[in-house]
Parts: C-alpha cells; structure tokens; sequence
C-alpha cells in the first residue's frame, strides 16, 4: 500500500523537481545574456545538455525509432525551439523576475487546452483561479505603463509550452483513443526531443552568425551560467518534466508550474533585481488565482507510462531489443 502511494506521487515529485530547477533558469540565462547573443544562449544550453543526455539515451530501446518519429519533431519544435527561443529573445527587453512572473499564465493556458484538446472539465472555481492569474500576468506586462514585448514574446513561447504539455499527454499523432499498453522511456523521448528542438534552432545560431550578430559567453557569469543551464537545469528538468506531464492531467501540471513565477521573482531579486511594487502586486494576484484554481485541481491518478503516446510496437510487445 505505502510502495503503490509512493509511485502515485512520483510524478509529482518529479515535476515539482522540475518546476523548482525551471525557476531558477530566468536569472542565470539574464546573467548569460549579458556575454553572449540569444541563440548561442539557446543552442548552447541544449547542446551541453545532450552532451549529458545522449549517451545515456543511446543505450535505450527504440531511442533512434523515436528520433525519427513525426510526433518527437513536433515536441521538440513547440517544447523546445518555439518555448526557449521566444524566451531568451524576451529576456533581451525585460527583467528575468517580469519574465518569471509571466509564467502565471502557464497553468491558464494549459488547462484551456487542456480543456479544448482533452476534454477535460474545469470546474467553476478552477475558472474563477484562472482568470484572476491571467489578470495578473496583463498587470505584470503593463508594469512600466507600456506594453512590454519581453512579456509578449514570453507569453507566445508560454502558449507553445502549454500545446506540448497537453500534447505529452495525448500524443501527437494518435490515430485511436485507445490506451497504450507499452511504455515510453522519458530519457529517450526527452532526449529525443531535445536533439530535434535544438536542431530547429540552428538555422537561427547560423543567421546570428551570419550578420555578426553571435556573442559567446564569457566570464563565469556567462560561461559558468551557460554550464549550469546545460548540466543541471536543462538536461534534469527536460527528463523529470516528461516523466510527469506524461502521467498527469494536464491541469494538474498546469497547476504545479504555478511555483514558477513565485520562485523565479524572488531568484531574480536574489541576484540584485529591483523590487517593483506594481510586478509584485502583479505576481500576487497571478498566485491567488492559480492558489484558487489549485484547489479544485483535478485527480493526480497516474496514468499508465505512455498513455499520452502511441507506443512503438516492439515497445508493446515487451521486446527490448536496441535499434
């Protein structure tokens, strides 16, 4: 009984873990930026993460089968190269700690979807939540009286995210409703995802080349901080986040990223941002809202591994034969 409750809160854990390790990302990529050009940052951060990921991914079942899968180039294009691009070019027109706090609007726009892709019901509390976070992130975007095209751009890659999220859980390319009854690995499909969300975004490093416009980090703040994103943000949170956004409604993990805003101000504030009362008043509602909607959150039943993706059928039949 206690080992079942456990592996029901496993996916739990490992979002929280990932949500935690997420928050802190705004501050330190802010700090890379100050060296180095967004894609660089980008690719970057990716690239050292793969250098991590990829040997371990390699020896997995069906890890080349799932790089060459239509629904792996989908993930990592709204995942990877819309979310992380779109955040980083945000990061170069506002503040790490506006940015953490744009990500009220993450449990908003993943149970809409959630809602609209999965059918599931919001119940009348859960709305009420939602709409006083999104009317935290619009005071969080007009804190400086202008419309502020960080936020924006944060907001769109925010919206990418939440497609993925909702994604993961029902599968790019299903053809039935059925339920899987094989399991996908989340190092290989994170992994997997990870190369082809980087190779996205290549043609931007190459055009940022192209025009002079490419900085390589420096110093530790910039080379430091680019390792750190790469090892012990990047790679951990893309394998953590999977395993648990698979599992869970996607509500329920729309909910649990509410942490992110809170806890990616407050690591902005520690690296020496200003307090602004107007983004924190911003930030405060946001949070009221998504501790409202959290109430109501749905079940947090585990879903068999997989359920949100077509398994590969040697993955099925329990082979474990390497491609």
């Amino acid at each position: 009984m206690v080992k079942t409750a456990l592996h029901r809160r496993l996916p739990l854990v490992a979002v929280g873990i990932a949500v935690v390790l997420w928050s802190t990302s705004f501050g330190i990529s802010s700090e890379v930026l100050k060296t180095a050009s967004p894609a660089v940052l980008s690719v970057g951060r990716f690239a050292i993460g793969l250098i991590v990921l990829v040997p371990l991914a390699a020896r997995r079942p069906v890890f080349a089968r799932t790089l060459r899968d239509p629904r792996t180039i989908l993930l990592g294009l709204l995942g990877v190269a819309i979310y992380y691009s779109l955040t980083n070019i945000g990061l170069e027109f506002t503040t790490p700690g506006t940015a953490a706090l744009s990500n009220a609007a993450l449990p908003t726009l993943t149970a809409l979807l959630g809602l609209f892709v999965l059918k599931e019901r919001l119940p009348p509390r859960t709305i009420v939540g939602l709409v006083l976070a999104t009317a935290g992130v619009v005071i969080v975007a007009g804190a400086g009286h202008t419309l502020d095209i960080g936020v924006l751009l944060c907001l769109i890659g925010l919206a990418s995210y939440a497609l993925y999220t909702v994604l993961l859980r029902k599968g790019v390319l299903a053809e039935s409703r059925q339920r899987a009854t094989g399991t996908v690995d989340p190092l290989v499909l994170a992994t997997a995802t990870a190369v082809w969300g980087t190779a996205i975004m290549l043609p931007w490093l190459v055009a940022e080349m192209a025009v002079g416009a490419a900085d390589i980090p420096s110093g530790w703040g910039g080379l430091g901080g680019l390792l750190v994103l790469g090892v012990v943000i990047t790679a951990p949170t893309l394998v953590l986040f999977k395993y648990g956004a698979e599992r869970l409604p996607a509500a329920a993990t729309g909910v649990l990223t509410a942490a992110i805003p809170a806890l990616g101000y407050l690591f902005a504030l520690v690296l020496g941002e200003p307090f602004d009362a107007i983004t924190a008043l911003g930030g405060a509602v946001a949070l009221v809202g998504v501790a409202i909607a959290s109430v109501t959150v749905p079940s947090t039943d585990s879903s068999p591994a997989g359920s949100g993706l077509l398994p590969h059928k040697d993955v099925a039949a329990g082979t474990s034969a390497v491609d």
